[in-house]
C-alpha cells in the first residue's frame, strides 16, 4: 500500500517539483556567475561554499522543511566517492576545468525531492567527455523506456548501464529507488539494481533514475531524475519526470546521441522552461533560458 501512492500524495510530488526545481535553478544560475568569477579573484568558491547557498535557496521556497538528506557537493576527485560528504577537512574548490556533482533534496509540506547534476564550466577532458556522454545516454535509455505493467526493477536495470557497459565500464550502486511521501529517501520495497527484487513495478510508483560513473583520484558523474510510474497503454507504464531541472549538456559529445535521444531533451527542457520561469528569480531567468535552449543539429 506504501509503495503505490495516492492521489493526494502524487499531487503533492509533482507540487513540490516546481518549488525545489526553482530552488535549484536559481542555485545553478548562481554558481555559473560565481564560479568563474571567484576563480579568477584567486579565492575559488568550495563545496561547502556551494551547499550552505543552496540550503539558502531552497529555504526562501513556500513550505520548505528542512533537506530530505544530507547534501553531497562534490568536486573533482571527491565525486569518484559515490556517498561523500564535504567537511572542513575534505572542502575542495570548484573549478573550471572539472566537474563538480550536487546530490540533493528537500522535505516540503507537499511531497519530498531527491535529484543529482553533473556540471562544468569549462571544457573537461575528452575522456571525462565520453564518461559523461555515456552516464546521459543510459539515463536517457531507462527512463525513455516502455514497459509490461509489474517488470521488476532488476529486469530494467540493463537498460541503464548498457551505454556504460560497452565501454567495458560500470557502477557499483543500485539504478533507481523509491521515495516516501515526507518519509524516507530511500523508501522500501521497489528498487531498480542488479540484485533481483520481485516487487513489481506499478502506476504510482516513485522512482528515482540515476545511473553514474565514478573513476578513484579523478572524477565521479550522477545524473538523477525522480519520476512517477503512469500506465501508458492498457498493461504498460512509463516514467513521468518529477523532478525539474536543465541537464548540463556541455560536456555531451552530441554526435553520439540519436535524434530520438535529442528529442527528449529538448522537450524535457521546454517543460522545465515553461513550468519555473514565472517561479525562478529575475536574475536567474536568463540563465534558464540558456540552459534550456534546443540542441543544435
Amino acid at each position: 500500500m506504501k509503495a503505490t501512492k495516492n492521489p493526494v500524495e502524487l499531487a503533492g510530488y509533482r507540487e513540490c517539483h516546481h518549488q525545489d526545481g526553482a530552488a535549484w535553478v536559481n542555485f545553478l544560475a548562481w554558481l555559473s556567475r560565481e564560479v568563474p568569477l571567484r576563480e579568477a579573484a584567486g579565492q575559488p568558491l568550495t563545496e561547502l561554499d556551494a551547499q550552505a547557498q543552496q540550503l539558502a535557496f531552497r529555504q526562501q521556497q513556500p513550505g520548505f522543511i528542512e533537506q530530505s538528506f544530507e547534501t553531497i557537493s562534490a568536486s573533482s576527485s571527491n565525486a569518484a566517492m559515490c556517498h561523500y560528504h564535504s567537511s572542513e577537512a575534505s572542502n575542495k574548490p570548484i573549478g573550471h576545468d572539472h566537474f563538480y556533482l550536487n546530490d540533493s533534496g528537500g522535505q516540503y509540506a507537499n511531497g519530498t525531492t531527491d535529484a543529482t547534476r553533473t556540471l562544468a564550466w569549462g571544457k573537461v577532458d575528452p575522456q571525462q567527455r565520453l564518461h559523461y556522454t555515456a552516464v546521459l545516454r543510459g539515463f536517457l535509455s531507462l527512463i525513455t523506456l516502455q514497459f509490461p505493467s509489474g517488470t521488476q526493477g532488476h529486469q530494467l536495470d540493463a537498460f541503464a548501464r548498457r551505454p556504460l557497459w560497452e565501454m567495458g565500464l560500470d557502477y557499483d550502486h543500485g539504478t533507481g529507488h523509491g521515495v516516501g511521501h515526507q518519509l524516507l529517501i530511500h523508501e522500501n520495497p521497489h528498487r531498480i539494481a542488479k540484485k533481483v527484487n520481485p516487487w513489481p513495478l506499478v502506476a504510482g510508483n516513485i522512482m528515482t533514475i540515476e545511473p553514474g560513473y565514478y573513476l578513484g583520484d579523478s572524477h565521479g558523474i550522477r545524473i538523477e531524475n525522480q519520476v512517477e510510474i503512469v500506465e501508458s497503454r492498457p498493461g504498460f507504464c512509463k516514467f513521468a519526470s518529477l523532478t525539474l531541472i536543465p541537464i548540463d549538456l556541455s560536456q555531451v559529445e552530441l554526435h553520439l546521441l540519436s535524434e530520438q535521444e535529442k528529442q527528449w531533451l529538448d522537450a524535457y527542457h521546454r517543460q522545465v522552461r515553461e513550468a519555473l520561469s514565472p517561479l525562478v528569480n529575475s536574475d536567474a531567468r536568463p540563465w534558464l533560458v540558456e540552459a534550456t535552449a534546443p540542441i543544435s543539429v
